[in-house]
């Protein structure tokens, strides 16, 4: 492996939160892992972990269009590079898939930088970035900085964190749906009175932060008024699964940004063990994978093959 390798994870996301609609995320202890090496003529090939292309067109590479914007804003040449990709998370089902691509590119740039004796970008710059990038910062700015993350299109955001034993348990159904295709369920206008309803939600989750009132959550959960009501008739396993987890003593069940992937949130001492089985074995049934995290509290990092991890 060349000397100037270097490796980047991003954590993925579940985004929205239920009422949080474009404004809360959360990034998660499952992501991606990537291994660059600079490399002239390589076009910037993605690898799975075998080694074998994957079949992603050039115009669809995320990873080098952010990688190629840095540098070109910062007057800097490219260099070509391959990169192999290990995934916990299956893209299209909602768990910020082209946030962690747009990501990875900043960083590699960033490598790039670093490797020129060029001042790397600092993160207030990469953030700004890449919310032009993606244009939804619930998803890209805690897959970059980590935790649970109140964004703003701006690029301005609030990171806090969540009790300790906070978990997340990830439904990853078969199927992928494209996030412009369920945008395009949404209405172009709301009633003020659906509105309010979120903005309560959303106090609802800041109550559970300050003050860990689990029913004030349980009930924002349940309560989005924007996105859930228009996207889920589409998902019609969702009500189900999240019957499921209230009366399995979760905190609430709410559609993993766009969908069609679902989150379920719980605190480990309020849900069995056997109650987290019936709920997987519910959603196999369905035909969704289930996996168990944690919060990502670290964000994307990157470092040197030859370094060690800190």
């Amino acid at each position: 492996m060349s000397p100037s390798a270097f490796q980047i994870h991003v954590p993925s996301t579940t985004a929205n939160l239920g009422p949080g609609f474009d404004i809360l995320g959360i990034a998660l202890s499952l992501g991606i892992d990537l291994t660059f090496e600079f490399e002239e003529g390589s076009n910037y090939a993605l690898l799975d972990e075998k080694g074998s292309p994957l079949p992603i067109p050039a115009d669809k590479n995320l990873i080098s269009r952010a990688y190629l914007t840095v540098l070109e804003r910062a007057g800097v040449r490219p260099l070509e590079w391959k990169a192999s990709i290990r995934t916990d998370l299956l893209p299209g089902r909602g768990f910020g898939s082209s946030a962690s691509a747009l990501v990875a590119g900043v960083l590699a740039a960033n490598q790039r930088l670093n490797q020129l004796g060029k001042n790397a970008w600092p993160l207030e710059k990469q953030v700004a970035l890449l919310c032009e990038m993606e244009g939804h910062p619930d998803n890209v700015i805690p897959a970059r900085v980590g935790g649970w993350v109140c964004a703003l299109p701006s690029g301005g955001y609030t990171i806090r964190k969540l009790p300790e034993g906070f978990r997340i348990l990830v439904l990853v159904p078969a199927h992928q749906q494209s996030t412009r295709e369920s945008r395009g369920k949404l209405p172009d206008h709301y009633r003020l009175k659906d509105c309010v309803n979120n903005m309560l939600g959303l106090a609802g989750w800041f109550d559970y932060l300050e003050r860990g009132n689990k029913e004030g959550l349980r009930m924002a959960l349940q309560g989005d008024a924007l996105h859930e009501p228009y996207r889920t008739p589409s998902i019609p396993e969702f009500q189900e699964l999240r019957k499921l987890g209230l009366e399995s003593g979760c905190l609430g069940t709410c559609l993993s940004g766009s969908g069609p992937g679902i989150a379920i949130f719980f605190e480990e001492d309020d849900v069995s063990k056997e109650a987290l089985e019936r709920i997987s074995k519910k959603a196999a049934a369905l035909n969704y994978q289930s996996q168990l995290c944690e919060v990502d509290y670290r964000g994307a990092v990157a470092h040197r093959v030859t370094e060690q991890k800190r």
